[in-house]
């Protein structure tokens, strides 16, 4: 390939899959950094690809490849860890490739850090779950003040996700329970927060994603209902289906408005059943896995922040389809068959009825024109699945 593709996308999973498809069907060229192994890799709508076992380590493979002076390609950053580290090179990725606001003014890095994300939410008033931050050296002090059931998490979990065994994090649902857990918790994890588990189904988790311009106007949005998630309970989206969510809107746009936000977005809540609160779980300063559903939807979110790059006419905003339906197939039959055998988890069994009738469907990483990358992570998810349950096993013992 040449070294003037128009796009690069950063992190070749799921979530890098369906920006280089949106791109590429688009009409640009895509080079696909990922590590090795991402289904990403596969997809024949890459010009070229590169794969680094590293964050820090594909950084600098895109500064080796791409000349100052010469044409920027766009850079898309589509995982945590990939993000870390473009934030903390932003001023000498900046002479080589496009990258949006966020990135450039350390808003990301602060979203990033959930402590830090809270904090933001506590200055414009939007609701999150109740939260008691803690280093882990201090946190046994909480152990009578928290709200049970609670979810034990790391405030930059990205930067210890290879301790976690797959985990979002740990589940107490009483102080004996904390006593338990605590002691399992790796020195590693920095400040911990310990946060209330919002109750009801994950079927009540409400999802906005959108772009920003460099004005902080918002020139897409799509929203949606996140009716099941892998891992069960506390994971990423198994099953999606896009549906009018204007409150969820509104807080979204309005918190990312008031910070300043440029740049593509995601937000995630859910609605507390005995008060009606909608509160805010995060924002994500990237895509995030289920967006192919947006582009089946119609809403174009990684082709307008490509055109406000290149400085083109940016597509109009769309009105989204809904009843589209996204289903990760082998991460949501697993998740089902966890309610199925484990009746008495801390949360209920998603309420699927809500389900709209189903309008269309949204590709994850098998689709019809892209095939290879289905094959390649079925066999990688087969292995992530067989080291985790050996690791939970080990942990255990």
């Amino acid at each position: 390939m040449s070294k003037s593709a128009d796009v690069i996308v950063l992190g070749l999973s799921p979530t890098g899959l369906y920006a280089v498809r949106e791109a590429a069907r688009a009409g640009y060229s895509v080079l696909g950094v990922g590590a090795p192994g991402a289904p990403g890799l596969w997809s024949r709508y890459l010009s070229d690809r590169i794969a680094a076992d590293t964050a820090e380590a594909r950084v600098t493979a895109i500064l080796d490849r791409v000349s100052v002076g010469g044409p920027k390609p766009v850079l898309i950053v589509t995982s945590d860890q990939d993000l870390e580290a473009v934030v903390e090179r932003a001023e000498a990725l900046s002479g080589h490739v496009h990258l949006q606001g966020s990135y450039t003014d350390g808003l990301a890095g602060r979203i990033m850090d959930k402590d830090s994300f809270y904090r933001l939410c506590d200055a414009q008033g939007v609701a999150y779950p109740s939260l008691w931050p803690a280093p882990v050296t201090d946190a046994a002090a909480y152990r009578d003040r928290i709200a049970y059931p609670a979810m034990i998490k790391p405030a930059r979990i990205q930067s210890v996700k290879h301790l976690m065994a797959g985990q979002k994090g740990w589940i107490v649902r009483s102080a004996a329970e904390f006593d338990a857990v605590l002691p399992r918790i790796p020195h590693e994890a920095g400040t911990l927060l310990m946060q209330e588990i919002v109750p009801g189904p994950e079927s009540d988790i409400t999802l906005w994603c959108g772009y920003l311009d460099r004005d902080g106007q918002v020139r897409q949005r799509f929203t949606a209902r996140k009716l099941r998630q892998y891992p069960a309970g506390f994971g990423s989206a198994s099953l999606v289906q896009s549906e009018p969510c204007p409150e969820t809107a509104e807080i979204a746009e309005g918190l990312l408005s008031a910070l300043g936000y440029r740049g593509i977005a995601a937000a995630e809540f859910k609605r507390h059943p005995e008060t009606g609160a909608l509160k805010i779980i995060e924002v994500n300063p990237r895509p995030s896995l289920w967006f192919s559903v947006s582009t089946r939807a119609g809403v174009p979110l990684i082709e307008t922040a490509i055109a406000e790059a290149r400085g083109a006419a940016l597509p109009a905003a769309a009105a989204q389809k809904n009843g589209v339906l996204w289903r990760y197939t082998t991460k949501d039959l697993t998740s089902r068959l966890f309610y199925a055998l484990n009746r008495d988890f801390v949360l209920p069994a998603p309420d699927t009825a809500r389900k709209a009738p189903v309008t269309g469907r949204a590709d994850v990483t098998g689709a019809w024109d892209d095939p290879a990358p289905g094959f390649g992570e079925l066999a990688t998810f087969a292995g992530k699945l067989a080291g985790r349950v050996t690791a939970r096993v080990r942990g255990r013992s």
